[in-house]
């Protein structure tokens, strides 16, 4: 089974219908849910999400911001038990791997566990990204999956209790530097 999880927390009246077109653009998924609520850290929304999801039996999470809208291709082509894959995100690939959509098996997630709620928002996912690759996890784009992410991080300018300089002390305190690249595992 293949679930999509949504962490959503409603910062503006925007965001309402940023979430509908989301939900829309997955017509067919049959396992949706959205957790709605501001959670004391995006890394526990992204958790609690993974837990109810993997809780409910799902073989699978896509989980996906809440501001994302498939456009190309299908969900279950970024379903791998051996891999973490992403789409390609507005018809690019910026980075290997973002927190933005992504597909986590149980299996892996049985392996590596939650995102690292010591993190407030920013890092978290370059966190799990470095522990996928440390246990030898195949971290991969799949082109033929397309995300349109038009509101670029809409959520976080308003958020306020963090800044991305803490959250980056915070990784180059756990991991010796402030910056890591999945494809090459450095």
């Amino acid at each position: 089974m293949i679930t999509v999880a949504i962490p959503y927390f409603e910062s503006d009246s925007g965001k309402r219908e940023i979430l509908n077109r989301c939900v829309r653009s997955l017509k067919g998924q049959d396992n949706i849910f959205i957790l709605a609520g501001k959670q004391a850290s995006l890394p526990l929304a992204w958790n609690i999400c993974l837990e109810l999801a993997f809780g409910m039996g799902s073989d699978f999470v896509i989980l996906s911001n809440d501001d994302i809208e498939l456009d190309k291709g299908t969900l279950d082509m970024l379903c791998d038990e051996d891999a973490i894959v992403s789409p390609t995100v507005n018809n690019g690939v910026y980075k290997i791997f973002h927190a933005h959509i992504f597909s986590y098996p149980k299996k892996i997630y049985e392996k590596i566990g939650k995102f690292d709620e010591r993190f407030e928002i920013y890092w978290a996912d370059t966190d799990l990204a470095k522990r996928f690759v440390d246990a030898g996890i195949d971290v991969r784009i799949n082109e033929a999956v397309n995300v349109k992410h038009p509101e670029g991080a809409r959520t976080l300018k308003h958020y306020h209790g963090t800044t991305e300089f803490s959250d980056e002390m915070r990784f180059k305190e756990k991991w010796g530097r402030t910056w890591f690249d999945p494809v090459r595992g450095k």
